[in-house]
């Protein structure tokens, strides 16, 4: 189950998280999905959390049969064609026990109070796991120079965001928590490792369009009149120029 708001904001950002963070998180979910313990192809695959679905294509590519789930119906329809879905939450799937050889919850569990009842789901429905939280301490100075230019045009920080990220994300952004979850959820053979993902982010506007598609930020930047937001834009876009590269150090679980 989410905090009351996380859906509807997903829901409300799902086009300009298509159009700037999707192409991050499938560099990310290329990352995750490489350390799994079972081959991809043929393998039956459910795709948790699924968000636009951008950790199913990168599977699907490697030659698996693929569902996404996620409980925002508006991220859900962002998804490419070709990636079958069911609007479902994490802790109630509807699928038989045991019917996935993988389970994928790409930046999943920290969205959730309850990541243990979470893991304990996908183990019920699929043998082996790959879940991916951001390593500890990350961050990025781009992250808060676009925030505090927004906040210069009125943006004020989202209650259920700062939920995730002071009392959800910390739960599973620890390596030794996040392995302790995963064998209380009945998976045996676990490992967790840090890998530093090149985000591909190299311009101003690329960066300030993965920001702005984030969902705290996206709801209350399409709310802007057009030139508003054309102001706010081009500033943050300055703000950002010469930050640097964006490198996204993750943690990655693999249990089976």
């Amino acid at each position: 189950m989410r905090f009351t708001g996380v859906a509807d904001a997903y829901d409300q950002a799902a086009t300009a998280w298509r159009a700037g963070p999707e192409a991050v998180y499938a560099r990310l979910a290329d990352a995750l999905i490489g350390t799994a313990a079972v081959p991809l192809r043929g393998a039956r695959v459910l795709d948790a959390g699924a968000g636009t679905a951008v950790a199913s294509r990168v599977a699907m590519d490697r030659g698996a049969h693929v569902v996404a789930t996620d409980i925002s119906v508006g991220m859900l329809n962002q998804r490419h064609q070709r990636v079958s879905a069911v609007c479902a939450d994490v802790v109630q799937l509807p699928f038989d026990d045991d019917v996935f050889q993988l389970v994928i919850a790409a930046f999943c569990l920290g969205h959730l109070d309850n990541p243990a009842g979470a893991l304990e789901e996908m183990r019920r429905v699929g043998s082996a796991l790959v879940a991916s939280a951001f390593a500890p301490g990350w961050t990025h100075p781009a992250k808060s120079i676009v925030d505090d230019v927004m906040t210069g045009f009125g943006f004020v920080v989202p209650d259920w965001y700062t939920h995730v990220k002071e009392n959800l994300e910390p739960a599973v952004n620890n390596p030794a928590a996040l392995s302790h979850l995963a064998r209380v959820a009945g998976f045996d053979d676990v490992t967790v490792q840090r890998i530093d993902v090149d985000s591909g982010l190299t311009s101003p506007a690329e960066i300030v369009n993965w920001r702005l598609g984030m969902a705290h930020l996206a709801p209350f930047a399409a709310a802007l009149p057009p030139d508003v937001l054309q102001s706010a834009r081009t500033e943050a876009e300055a703000a950002v120029n010469g930050v640097g590269p964006v490198v996204i150090p993750i943690l990655a679980l693999s249990a089976s």
